[in-house]
């Protein structure tokens, strides 16, 4: 649609101008590049966290270091926000989009999409929850000063400047909780529970709370300061957290309880008014398509069923462990070494950096902090250790999905290309960042230890876990089905799982709606690109041809994908495939037919029924968890 309406702009443009019709001026394609560059330094510079985890030397980029503050929402803030993304959007519609190149037409597509997602979801401020504990900005935004990183001397202070504004970010916060509360928008009770236990535990840590402790460490570790500055700023920070941070935090706690029981709604978002407009606004900027509800709900529905007769057909041992590795060092060389088909990219620096203890999540199991613009080449992967060697499976494809080829490889392979631009570095499509890292966890998988069948068996069911979990979340938040109902659903695609089991997957969708999306509804697309490319051109086909082309033009919408690849595959003189199966040119020697094949495929249905809703349900919980601080792109 927008490809269409593009093209009428240009035919009207031409029939005004021939006829002497009046229209607005159109901007100069050679001022673009100048355009999108201010708009990336308006980004960059529009809340101080966002400037932090963005760029070091800001100077550099003739950038102006903003106000010092942390949140501060207001309905006012959330209009205002969406008037200045409009306002840029109008500024971009007056390019001539057909005069572009070819890299500046793909940020154009990339910046719009973006623009138009984030202004239809600031329409909904009632729905942004400050402090559910599975997805609140509170949570975040603490992670975020745990993580915050010491370049020099000024960072320092600024830190300390962000501890003593934390109060009064609190004090906003709490302000429009309680007023999206006395429209009946809040948490359930025992996601309150929740939340207050976890802000008590917080507090009770006292002088060996992570705020202090990491601090410490960070200032020891930080060049240029006497040891009498260095105990100054220590020194000041636990005053600041002991005597500023802790009852800012315990007033917020007292004032949460009186929120208790404000939540209007028994079930999920959708029972309120404007719940489904909401929704599709959120999967469009979490799934990175602007493929209405219904044409992704059934996307899902097609995706889940071929998946799961998939698995019906390909089984393997699910307690298969593998092997050779002992420390996430060897884990990552590993990985490192094994590429072949993914483009060559910049020679990457790395350091595991171990969670300390004080803030070890044991769900934890490891997460990638993305790179500052003006650092790209120096990556940090947050390791929890007692999981590598508890869980090695688990950290196998973590470290798939976050480090190599995942996040850290995408990063890093889009960032070292010479046209990739500044706005392009900060602005991210999160269904696209997912949806690729689950589609290497697969590929790295099958180039573990493991043979071929367990390697098969474990990675489809992982994807199959994700995309139950995102069609659950499709349905429920959607489309305001209940449990008994998205059962039905499930049967008609061909699953048969317990109702009882069925709830746990919908009680956690309602507590984090949307969560899931980017990684059951991205790796689908991702699947799905590679069967029908590969569809299309048959011997011809080249993996890391196709890999070229998913990452050369950086994170995107997915319609944007598509139109790439079709291009790329119509240049070899065929046709795109329109028609997919998901896994259709997978291997199937290991295939079992007869008593054994079906026995063992209703095995896993038995064993569904009994187990996989809870094990979804910490899948879901351990998604969320993992996840580093907000950085100005989501990054899981």
């Amino acid at each position: 649609m927008k490809r269409i309406m593009r093209i009428l702009h240009a035919l009207l443009l031409s029939l005004f101008m021939f006829t002497g019709v009046f229209v607005p001026v159109v901007a100069e394609n050679e001022d673009f590049d100048a355009f999108m560059e201010e708009e990336a330094k308006k980004i960059i510079s529009a809340d101080y966290g966002n400037f932090h985890f963005n760029v070091i030397d800001y100077k550099r980029f003739g950038l102006t270091k903003p106000e010092i503050t942390l949140l501060h929402p207001s309905y006012e803030s959330f209009a205002a926000e969406a008037a200045g993304m409009q306002e840029s959007l109008d500024q971009l519609h007056q390019f001539d989009y057909n005069a572009l190149n070819d890299t500046q037409q793909h940020d154009y597509l990339a910046y719009e999409d973006y623009l138009e997602s984030q202004i239809a979801l600031d329409q909904f401020p009632d729905f942004i929850e400050y402090y559910n504990p599975r997805s609140g900005k509170y949570s975040s935004m603490i992670t975020s000063l745990t993580e915050f990183i010491l370049y020099d001397r000024e960072s320092a202070d600024d830190y300390l400047a962000c501890m003593e504004v934390l109060p009064r970010s609190l004090h906003d916060m709490n302000e429009f909780t309680g007023q999206q509360a006395a429209k009946g928008h809040f948490m359930p009770d025992n996601l309150l529970d929740e939340t207050l236990t976890n802000m008590q535990r917080f507090i009770d840590q006292g002088v060996d709370n992570p705020l202090i402790i990491l601090y410490d460490k960070k200032i020891d570790n930080l060049e240029g300061l006497s040891e009498e500055e260095k105990a100054s700023y220590k020194e000041r920070n636990r005053d600041l957290v002991l005597n500023t941070v802790y009852p800012a935090i315990q007033e917020t706690r007292s004032f949460l309880e009186t929120l208790r029981g404000s939540r209007s709604v028994s079930g999920s978002n959708f029972e309120y008014p404007d719940g489904r407009a909401y929704f599709e606004a959120l999967a469009t900027l979490k799934c990175s398509s602007d493929m209405p509800l219904d044409e992704k709900r059934d996307y899902l529905a097609k995706c889940l069923g071929e998946l799961f007769q998939y698995q019906l057909t390909h089984f393997g041992n699910p307690l298969a462990k593998v092997s050779g590795f002992t420390t996430a060092e060897e884990l990552m060389e590993y990985l490192s070494e094994h590429l072949e088909d993914f483009p060559e990219g910049p020679d990457i620096n790395y350091t595991i950096s171990y969670l300390d203890p004080c803030v070890a999540n044991p769900n934890a199991m490891a997460y990638y902090l993305t790179p500052t613009i003006d650092s790209y080449s120096d990556n940090v992967m947050r390791i929890n250790g007692d999981n590598v060697k508890n869980n090695l499976n688990t950290m196998f494809t973590t470290l798939a999905h976050e480090g190599l080829p995942g996040h850290m490889y995408q990063f890093t392979w889009y960032f070292s290309q010479p046209d990739t631009t500044l706005l392009r570095r900060v602005i991210s499509a999160i269904g696209y960042g997912e949806g690729w890292a689950q589609y290497g966890q697969r590929i790295m998988l099958h180039r573990s230890s493991l043979s071929e069948a367990n390697a098969e068996y474990q990675a489809i069911t992982l994807l199959s876990a994700y995309t139950l979990q995102a069609y659950v979340d499709m349905l429920v938040n959607g489309y305001g089905l209940d449990a008994k109902a998205v059962t039905e659903q499930l049967e008609a695609v061909g699953m048969s799982m317990n109702e009882d089991s069925v709830k746990d997957i919908v009680e956690g969708v309602i507590y984090a709606p949307g969560q899931v999306l980017p990684y059951g509804f991205g790796q689908c697309r991702m699947w799905e690109f590679h069967e029908r490319v590969r569809g299309s051109l048959g011997d011809t086909f080249n993996l890391e041809e196709f890999h070229l082309q998913i990452l050369q033009h950086g994170q995107r919408f997915f319609e944007i994908v598509e139109s790439d690849l079709q291009k790329y595959v119509e240049s070899k003189g065929v046709e795109f495939r329109k028609d997919f199966t998901l896994f259709e040119y997978s291997a199937t020697e290991d295939s079992t037919n007869g008593l054994v094949g079906f026995i063992t495929s209703h095995m896993w249905i038995l064993l569904a029924a009994a187990g996989l809703a809870v094990i979804l349900g910490i899948g879901l919980l351990f998604l969320i968890i993992r996840h580093p601080p907000d950085q100005g792109q989501e990054t899981g």
